[in-house]
């Protein structure tokens, strides 16, 4: 079942009596949560008929003692269960023991007065598993796994003209760039951007520049461009403003090194008449990650980003050593290569 017709059903009150929310997008999940309890109990009745099991810390049993008692004073008990890893291959974190054929006979009789509702935050279950079998065969499945880029993008521009709110396409180019197209850092977003334009409803660029923050990855990007460039004073001073926000020197070394090894390989991959999408395949990254790296090594020629790459290994050698002060080691570098 798609996540928008469930949610539409649940908002509607027609509930099934077990769900498994399926996947690992984080913002469906947590909207499922509160949409499932805003509707199907009143807030005042939510204190003596919700019941929340992680399984991690909780067996399985206590759920569904709780599942099979009457609901208090209302109409219907609400329990849910958390990182059910039994429906995995996974192993339990803890020393919890799960009774699961209590599970296969409840799912076989589920109570009439009772919403279960098991939020399993996997790409997939083992389906080797009995469990795992009757648990998708009896219950309403929802899809919850991460939309696609193009996807995400939709639903976040949608939610901006459902709210009223106005975007340019360069801001909203930009604002998609800056969530790296992750629908929940999205979500999270576009709450600030909503009230900094709250009076005239027009979202700027400058709004997202002040108020939508850069992740470590992106600031990686821009000093991976300066270095490329030979600029010295912009690579080192991005380098350390990441010092001052408490990143650790060997950490943005390590990353600084896996985008030069990422920057590589696309060249070579690119000299063998390999397309984006081929590239993406191979690598088995994320094809935005593809698309940037093509846009940088343009122009560049494989010794460039070889000797970039080898001074990278040589800093990182000395900070594991601890030849030199590990925080001036990739600004050695950057003086080196620039000189170069």
């Amino acid at each position: 079942m798609s996540y928008a017709t469930e949610i539409a059903k649940i908002k509607k009150g027609v509930f099934s009596p077990v769900y498994l929310f399926l996947g690992t997008e984080m913002y469906f999940i947590q909207e499922a949560r509160k949409t499932l309890l805003e509707y199907s109990m009143p807030a005042e009745d939510q204190d003596l008929n919700v019941g929340m099991y992680n399984m991690d810390e909780a067996p399985l049993g206590n759920a569904l003692e709780d599942a099979e008692s009457i609901p208090f004073f209302g109409d219907r008990r609400v329990i849910i269960v958390d990182n059910p890893i039994f429906l995995t291959g996974e192993k339990p974190k803890g020393s919890v023991e799960h009774d699961i054929e209590w599970l296969e006979r409840y799912l076989n009789h589920p109570s009439d007065t009772t919403i279960l509702v098991f939020f399993a935050p996997y790409e997939k279950l083992d389906n080797r598993k009995k469990i795992s079998k009757l648990i998708q065969k009896k219950a309403n499945v929802v899809n919850v796994s991460p939309l696609k880029d193009t996807e995400t993008r939709q639903y976040l521009s949608k939610v901006i003209q459902n709210e009223g709110y106005q975007m340019d396409r360069q801001t909203v180019q930009f604002f998609f760039e800056r969530i790296e197209d992750n629908l929940s850092k999205g979500m999270d977003e576009l709450q600030k951007l909503f009230l900094a334009a709250m009076d005239d409803k027009k979202i700027t660029k400058r709004m997202v520049e002040d108020l939508v923050p850069r992740n470590l990855e992106q600031n990686i990007f821009d000093i991976v461009t300066y270095v490329l460039k030979k600029d010295v004073e912009k690579a080192i001073q991005t380098y350390r403003d990441l010092l001052l926000q408490k990143e650790e020197p060997i950490k943005i070394n390590a990353i600084l090194l896996g985008q030069f090894r990422l920057l590589i390989q696309v060249k070579l991959l690119a000299k063998k008449g390999y397309q984006q999408p081929d590239m993406t395949k191979v690598l088995k990254i994320h094809p935005y990650r593809i698309k940037l790296a093509n846009q940088q090594i343009r122009n560049l020629n494989e010794k460039k980003l070889t000797d970039a790459y080898l001074g990278l290994v040589e800093a990182e050698t000395k900070m594991k050593t601890g030849d030199g002060l590990k925080e001036v080691q990739f600004e050695l570098f950057m003086l080196k290569y620039a000189s170069a």
